[in-house]
């Protein structure tokens, strides 16, 4: 994409459209796919992966709650404001949303505590549903960390957070 995460085509806008016409059709081919598949799983795939969601969303904005707390270390006692927005927020935040995202790991692999009770060889679909896309999603990131190594050493975006006000 435009800062290099992913592979340029996924950046490309259609000139008539003006909407990303490659990155539309490969997101829909891929959860044509995804959901063809569960279907042959489970009748009831949509409470699964439903619930499946639930546990990523809680995984990827726990550690962007941590991550906005590393990122302004530098801020946060710059003023009253800084230490709620930049620390103390994010840091509970962060800290609710991985407790609830072991939590939901703990109840989903016992099938039947979370979604339609579909299972895999005794483990909960809504685990094997979670964990196997937030594993997925660490793959595609080493590969395009071999593929666009410039984006992981900061070189497309910067990773520095603007100064302290308090420390210029």
């Amino acid at each position: 994409g435009h800062y290099g995460a992913l592979p340029p085509k996924f950046a490309s806008v259609s000139p008539r459209f003006f909407t990303p016409g490659y990155a539309t059709v490969v997101a829909a081919v891929v959860a044509s796919a995804f959901y063809a598949i569960m279907r042959l799983v489970s009748d009831t795939v949509l409470w699964d992966t439903i619930a499946a969601l639930g546990i990523m969303i809680c995984f990827y904005y726990g550690i962007t709650a941590f991550a906005c707390v590393w990122y302004f270390r530098k801020q946060w006692f710059d003023s009253a404001r800084n230490v709620f927005f930049t620390f103390l927020f994010p840091l509970i935040g962060g800290i609710i949303l991985f407790g609830i995202f072991v939590l939901s790991l703990v109840e989903s692999w016992t099938p039947g505590a979370t979604g339609s009770g579909s299972q895999i060889g005794g483990v909960g679909l809504v685990f094997i549903l979670g964990v196997s896309v937030i594993l997925l999603g660490v793959v595609v990131m080493i590969v395009q960390y071999f593929r666009s190594p410039g984006f992981f050493r900061g070189e497309t975006l910067t990773m520095a957070a603007p100064e302290s006000l308090r420390r210029r």
